[in-house]
């Protein structure tokens, strides 16, 4: 999906900004940096919302003016709100060429009828790409070797769940204290067991598992901490009911390094090592 966000004409911001911003909306003279900068906050957003969501889109009259791959799950709680905290949002405009801006910009933003809500959501053109062009992981259905998109919100939290509290089990089992820290850092889990320390990352797919999708933010973070990352990787997965079957699959660890050759860029796909225990 992406957070799609209604721009006002240009106003003058008050003097407490919680962004320290001077104004904010659109203004058609500004860089798209600073367009961005000026209009990713301040924002009623929870944090599961920004967490799910990899893009944004900002629209004014009705068409996407500007276009940001968010960090994901990254933002800032806003101070001085009477209501819950607002938020800003932590990401990168796209430039003119990206795949993802070209799909978005100048498209037209739909709300409901007399909305005064400046956000919605609209679909991922990622994946509508995906869909478009009938590859067949793109569902992450069994069969294919790749893990890949996943098109339904539902099952795809349902399997990314069960992959994260079986790896967080696995290592308990071992005698390991697990902390879940998917919504604040670039890895899903850090162990600790005396003064050894390791993060983890947790896969769940319903295909072979030969390939997974890894965000950059991953790659970048088991690169900053070579020998240290570990993956749990949860392939053949079926739901029955919703409930993914616990006697289904199979489960591995394998060593997180991710080399160049490994890597499809899409976020990335990387392909396991034939080592993999």
């Amino acid at each position: 999906m992406v957070i799609n966000i209604r721009l006002s004409d240009r106003q003058t911001a008050d003097s407490d900004d919680p962004l320290g911003r001077d104004w904010y909306g659109y203004d058609s003279e500004a860089t798209p940096e600073r367009l961005w900068a000026n209009n990713r906050g301040d924002w009623f957003l929870s944090a599961r919302s920004i967490s799910d969501e990899r893009w944004a889109a900002l629209n004014y009259q009705g068409r996407v003016v500007l276009v940001a791959e968010l960090k994901d799950p990254d933002h800032e709680l806003l101070v001085g709100n009477t209501r819950a905290p607002k938020k800003a949002l932590i990401g990168r405009v796209l430039p003119a060429g990206h795949f993802i801006h070209e799909a978005l910009i100048g498209t037209q933003v739909e709300y409901a009828p007399g909305s005064r809500n400046s956000i919605s959501y609209g679909p991922d053109p990622e994946m509508a790409g995906v869909v478009d062009a009938d590859l067949p992981e793109a569902w992450d259905l069994p069969g294919p070797g790749g893990q890949g998109l996943q098109m339904d919100a539902e099952v795809r939290r349902a399997i990314e769940n069960a992959a994260q509290d079986r790896l967080m089990r696995y290592y308990r089992d071992l005698g390991w204290t697990v902390t879940d820290t998917r919504q604040n850092r670039p890895y899903d889990a850090e162990a600790v067991r005396g003064a050894e320390r390791i993060y983890l990352e947790a896969k769940g797919t319903q295909s072979r598992g030969d390939s997974v999708i890894v965000t950059r933010n991953e790659v970048d973070h088991a690169r900053r901490y070579p020998g240290l990352c570990l993956m749990g990787v949860w392939s053949g997965m079926r739901l029955v009911d919703g409930e993914v079957d616990p006697e289904t699959g199979d489960f591995r660890i394998v060593d997180f390094n991710p080399e160049d050759r490994q890597l499809r860029p899409r976020d990335f796909d990387w392909t396991l090592p034939g080592d993999a225990t």
